[in-house]
């Protein structure tokens, strides 16, 4: 397996808890809040909000730097 093949599964997994994340983190998204508070992954939901916002933060960062990388990787 190629270095490729590793990215393009690393993209999509990516993709795929990216937009999870958004999902829960949507305020039009009540229900998806609820099913994940008896978990209780996180103290207050004032903190839920702010870690998942950094979260949200940190994997759209991840995902431009990779497109950055294909863009790269396909010009040379």
């Amino acid at each position: 397996m190629d270095y490729m093949n590793i990215f393009g599964i690393l993209t999509t997994i990516l993709n795929i808890v990216l937009i999870l994340v958004i999902l829960v983190r949507s305020p039009n998204e009540q229900s998806l809040q609820e099913n994940l508070d008896p978990f209780n992954l996180f103290e207050s939901s004032s903190r839920a909000e702010k870690s998942i916002d950094r979260l949200i933060k940190r994997l759209t960062f991840m995902y431009f730097f990779l497109a950055l990388f294909y863009a790269i990787q396909g010009y040379f």
